[in-house]
């Protein structure tokens, strides 16, 4: 791997990258140097997952909110690679996945985002380094779980009940493998995603492979590089290739279907009024985030005769407002 080596060095190359203020500052600020670093974008479903548990713990953390699309007009009049695709960012999360996530790279796209059943790509959001272990986790799931057990005595998220926290890991597991991207992504039958999601996503695929084709022959003599950037022109082809496939978009219709029925079952069954049962957890941390994204994108009928989903997400709305 070509360039800087260890974390020090990788972590101040690619915070030396991002040099906008107003998207580089210090969350939670308490006057203390933060422990947490977080590289992130602001619309990413997996970003917001993690900063959700990053605000139940109400630590400080060093926020870097990322440019995530390739394109013009995107604070540049030309046209620019996304701030997640530049080398030192992915050096960085390279560096973080180690030998064993790099022998997985995601190539192909089946519409999720789980890096367990995907496969690991150098180049999204989130990571975040913990400075004071000299650690990066590259990983959502793997990143809410890992600040949990680091900040597990401020505001609990995982019970100490062996057999109610396998409960919840289930639930996490869950919303982890759920197929956002395609609800993000496809081009449905009678879209209800807002206007500018359609605009952006019409050609997304396309900047995508623009922008990792640029990287490839400015970068064309760091061999781990190219192979990075080689991965995820193959994922986001694979994307292309099934964005308005009507057999794909059904099935993943299909499951949205399927997964908000289970959980209405779950609530039902736990007792509520969270998932886990009267206590709130990591797991409705992220099927809050899981709920918000599939109403954002024009979806909330899903829940129409799901009285306990709908119950969830307007205690999750009181309890944060308040």
């Amino acid at each position: 791997m070509a360039g800087p080596r260890n974390f020090d060095e990788l972590i101040a190359a690619a915070r030396a990258d991002l040099d906008d203020p107003k998207r580089n500052r210090i969350v939670n600020d308490n006057g203390s140097p933060p422990r947490f670093e977080l590289f992130h974008g602001g619309l990413s479903i997996c970003s917001q997952k993690v900063r959700v548990v990053l605000a139940e713990k109400g630590v400080p953390y060093l926020s870097h909110d990322m440019v995530i699309l390739s394109g013009a007009g995107i604070y540049s009049e030309e046209f620019r690679p996304a701030e997640n695709y530049r080398p030192s960012y992915v050096r960085l999360r390279m560096f973080a996945a180690g030998p064993k996530l790099m022998g997985r790279l995601a190539e192909k796209h089946t519409y999720r985002s789980s890096v367990e059943t995907e496969g690991f790509d150098p180049c999204v959001v989130p990571l975040l380094a913990d400075l004071e272990k000299k650690r990066a986790v590259v990983d959502s799931s793997e990143i809410c779980q890992y600040i949990e057990r680091e900040l597990h005595t401020t505001r609990p998220l995982m019970p100490d009940d062996p057999a109610l926290a396998l409960a919840v890991l289930r639930q996490v597991k869950i919303v982890d493998g759920i197929p956002h991207p395609g609800m993000l992504y496809g081009f449905f039958p009678n879209d209800p995603r807002p206007d500018f999601i359609k605009a952006t996503m019409s050609d997304v695929y396309d900047n995508k492979v623009k922008a990792l084709e640029m990287l490839i022959a400015e970068n064309s003599s760091d061999a781990d590089l190219v192979r990075a950037y080689r991965s995820k022109i193959s994922k986001e082809l694979a994307g292309k290739k099934i964005q308005r496939d009507r057999k794909v978009l059904s099935s993943v219709m299909g499951e949205f279907e399927t997964l908000i029925a289970n959980l209405d079952r779950d609530l039902e069954e736990s007792g509520g009024p969270w998932v886990c049962g009267k206590d709130f957890t990591l797991a409705d941390a992220v099927w809050g985030i899981s709920l918000y994204r599939i109403h954002w994108l024009g979806h909330a009928y899903l829940w129409k005769d799901h009285p306990a989903v709908a119950a969830e997400l307007r205690v999750q709305v009181d309890q944060h407002a308040a």
